[in-house]
């Protein structure tokens, strides 16, 4: 998927998310603290939002960040966890520890745990 594309993809996915609460364009634009015009390109796929307004808009939508991507192809188990090594050998001390820290919590929350 191109980059257009994915813009599109984005603005159509904010435009349903937002009919879905029954907003307008300017009270979505007020409550995310951006000109209506900026709202209005979005679904038109002219702009992305940046990722700091993507987290504000799922958060007021009631879903996820990634709700507003298209599905890519899962990894395999294996490709998760050699990258998450790399990633973690990568790490000093203090980013091993609260590395360490954000998964021991996330294991512990049952909306990312498997066994809970």
């Amino acid at each position: 998927m191109t980059e257009l594309n994915i813009r599109a993809y984005i603005g159509v996915m904010i435009k349903g998310y937002r009919k879905k609460k029954h907003w307008t364009q300017a009270e979505l634009a007020c409550k995310v603290n951006a000109a209506y015009s900026t709202v209005a390109s979005w679904e038109k796929g002219e702009r992305e939002p940046s990722m700091q307004q993507l987290y504000v808009l799922a958060k007021l939508m009631g879903v996820s960040v990634a709700d507003f991507f298209p599905a890519m192809v899962s990894l395999s188990e294996d490709m998760v966890e050699k990258e998450l090594m790399t990633n973690f050998r990568n790490l000093n001390e203090q980013g091993r520890t609260i590395a360490s820290a954000a998964v021991k919590g996330l294991s512990h929350t049952a909306e990312y745990s498997r066994e809970l």
